[in-house]
């Protein structure tokens, strides 16, 4: 399967009105990550994320948001600052307050497949500044790795995310 045959879900942002998304059917991968927005509103945004393997493998935080994670196939192996890790499961999930440093190992046995919804207060209105992920850009420019230099989505510090995408002819993700 190439980039081309596939559908990617890019929802208009809505300031005051509810948006309905799905995330049935998502393509799976034999290598690399997607990361595709599912609903922005101004203070409130929710994401899909897919790998392979690897993960967001350098400890990093981000200074304007609070998030979470809830994993919705395969496992995840959460470190933190402090140097405490946990296994996150299906059906688990991980809130990540503002400032908290963390990184994150998928387990290659299969595809990890996490919801991502991040939330903050913001000194700017409206959703005219948003990354391809749904995320407003002012939020992303506060997000740090553990050396305090600021994080870019695809740095090889981020693992499987710089590598090439390959799509999983014929998976998909079906939460049925």
């Amino acid at each position: 399967m190439d980039d081309a045959n596939i559908v990617v879900r890019r929802p208009a942002p809505a300031v005051d009105e509810a948006v309905v998304f799905s995330m049935r059917n998502l393509p799976l991968l034999e290598q690399g990550t997607t990361y595709d927005p599912l609903a922005t509103a101004e203070n409130l945004w929710a994401a899909v994320k897919v790998y392979a393997s690897g993960g967001e493998n350098a400890l990093h935080s981000h200074g304007g948001e609070d998030h979470a994670f809830i994993v919705m196939q395969g496992k995840a192996t959460f470190t933190f600052g402090d140097g405490s890790s946990r296994i996150v499961r299906v059906h688990e999930g991980v809130m990540i307050p503002r400032d908290v440093k963390y990184k994150f190992e998928a387990d290659e046995a299969e595809n990890l497949v996490l919801l991502r919804i991040g939330g903050g207060v913001r000194n700017v209105k409206g959703l005219e500044n948003l990354t391809p992920f749904g995320t407003p850009k002012d939020v992303v420019q506060q997000t740090r790795f553990g050396d305090g230099s600021t994080k870019v989505g695809n740095d090889p510090k981020n693992g499987e995310t710089s590598k090439k995408r390959i799509y999983a002819r014929g998976k998909l993700f079906s939460p049925d």
